[in-house]
């Protein structure tokens, strides 16, 4: 069997916003509280997807995360229904509600790293999930990335999965 190299974007999800949380990105900081329209930024990045896979290239897309993460809020002490959650945080620590809503998952070139099946000893292809501890806006990545790498590289006969590293 040959290999072949595939293309995975991230979709943009709904609470997409410009919020400065990757500190040392200079990009991040320069677009801090800017306005962000997560429905044209979801359709550039579908566009780009489908220019991609119209010029041949294997093409695949991962859904966006479940924002605002929810029960990270709750488990740093809001409580209530989830429209009670959202509105204490709000109130109360606006900046943990931004870093729980990050749309930042679209990044998928932070999400694993892949080993080829043709640069391992079994002849799979291994995903490693990126644990991105050292950004809080980050950090929650790591459990869904891997669910969502596992569920679309199921078979055991060709892809192995590795959890993130601590």
């Amino acid at each position: 069997m040959s290999g072949f190299e595939a293309n995975f974007d991230g979709l943009v999800g709904p609470t997409h916003h410009y919020a400065g949380l990757s500190v040392g990105n200079e990009a991040s900081q320069n677009n801090r509280d800017g306005l962000s329209n997560p429905k044209k930024a979801a359709l550039q990045g579908l566009y780009k997807m489908k220019a991609l896979a119209d010029r041949g290239f294997v093409q695949g897309i991962l859904p966006p995360q479940p924002r605002p993460n929810l029960r990270l809020l709750r488990e740093v002490g809001f409580q209530g229904s989830d429209e009670q959650v959202i509105r204490q945080a709000a109130h109360a620590a606006p900046q943990l509600l931004s870093a729980f809503s990050s749309a930042s998952s679209m990044w998928t070139a932070n999400a694993a790293t892949v080993s080829p099946s043709a640069d391992s000893a079994d002849g799979k292809v291994h995903f490693t999930v990126a644990n991105l501890n050292n950004k809080l806006h980050r950090m929650q990545e790591a459990p869904t990335t891997s669910a969502i790498l596992g569920a679309t590289f199921a078979d055991p006969r060709y892809f192995a999965h590795h959890a993130a590293l601590p």
